[in-house]
């Protein structure tokens, strides 16, 4: 874990008193954690967050009152997306809990245009938006869902020791086994490459860099979800063992699941519908995930060679794979999967050096 990160974790674990101290203003006593904290990291991140998080349901209370309720979603969302490409694209300033900020505004924004949810209150949405375990590493988790864990909530003394637990084991997977083991191994495995060629090399470490983030940010994930716990809110899971997956699709519906979820919901089907194309949909839910990621070219061509991954996985693969036995391709999968999600650093590093 970085220092940022150890001190975000250090404030949500202190803030887990203030959630017990009523329903409500116990949640807002988390949230204004949330915002002091922010304030001392990153101001700007504050000010971005609590300034959005606050003026938008006035808005959409203001549109549902004397109408306009399109033209606001719609100058709204803009108005989300110019902030996150404004802060992927300054240089030198510490951004904190950006992108996730962004997919949950965007949520709010298009259930609320859908008609599907009521604009929030400004307590309400700032309670939301500024959930301190989830801050930082998410997941990125849904208003409705997150409203209802917190009325139901109730203190359970079994679903808390559980919750520090999970804090506990993720906190050894991303330190002890990511930072540690898997991080040891890359250096012996760069090492014993030294004379391999720069495409074989990379690609190795490539691989290792996957397995190392797995354990790193599924880590990370699991003590934001055990934070939460242990305030007495069940988040949105983000992986669902990835590594067993069959091919390359489930194995991205497995991963950083509250991601890939949104996108499923707010690019994938309104794109098919719109074009009647799945192959339109699962492009422009690749390039979602990637530029999510980082807004560069390295991305664009990430998303499309990931989903010309899925595509191979459900047309010219199942064939093939048909005559071995389920067993061995139960092995074989997951090792087919990383090798793929791999290649895609040493290929389009390639295709840049040609382009350059």
């Amino acid at each position: 874990m970085t220092a940022l990160s150890s001190l975000v974790i250090l404030a949500a674990l202190l803030a887990v008193p203030l959630a017990w101290l009523g329903r409500e203003r116990g949640f807002d006593l988390v949230a204004l954690a949330a915002a002091l904290v922010l304030t001392w990291i990153s101001p700007l991140s504050a000010a971005w967050i609590v300034g959005l998080g606050a003026g938008l349901p006035l808005a959409m209370r203001g549109a549902e009152r004397w109408g306009g309720r399109a033209p606001l979603a719609l100058a709204a969302a803009l108005a989300v997306l110019a902030a996150f490409v404004a802060a992927q694209l300054t240089p030198g300033v510490v951004w904190i809990g950006g992108a996730f900020f962004t997919l949950r505004q965007l949520h709010v924004i298009g259930e609320w245009w859908m008609g599907r949810m009521a604009a929030p209150g400004v307590r309400a949405h700032l309670r939301y938006q500024l959930f301190l375990p989830a801050l930082f590493v998410g997941p990125v988790n849904r208003l409705p869902a997150f409203e209802r864990q917190c009325a139901r909530r109730r203190w359970d003394a079994a679903e808390f020791l559980s919750g520090a637990e999970r804090v506990l084991i993720g906190a050894f997977s991303a330190e002890f086994l990511g930072n540690v083991v898997v991080a040891n191994l890359r250096a012996r495995l760069g090492h014993a490459l030294l004379d391999a060629g720069p495409f074989l090399r990379d690609w190795a470490l490539s691989a290792a860099d996957w397995v190392m983030l797995f354990f790193n940010f599924a880590g990370m994930t699991a003590i934001a979800l055990g934070i939460a716990l242990m305030m007495g809110v069940r988040l949105e899971e983000n992986f669902n063992q990835p590594w067993r997956a069959r091919d390359l699709l489930d194995f991205w519906s497995r991963w950083h699941m509250s991601l890939t979820n949104w996108c499923r919901d707010y690019v994938y089907r309104p794109v098919m519908a719109l074009t009647r194309s799945t192959l339109a949909g699962l492009l422009a839910a690749m390039l979602a995930i990637g530029l999510w990621h980082e807004i560069s070219f390295y991305y664009v061509a990430w998303s499309f060679w990931q989903s010309l991954g899925v595509v191979l996985s459900r047309t010219i693969l199942p064939p093939i794979a048909a005559p071995i036995p389920a067993s061995l391709r139960r092995v074989l999968a997951p090792l087919a999967i990383l090798a793929w999600l791999a290649l895609a650093r040493p290929v389009i590093g390639l295709l840049l050096e040609l382009l350059a």
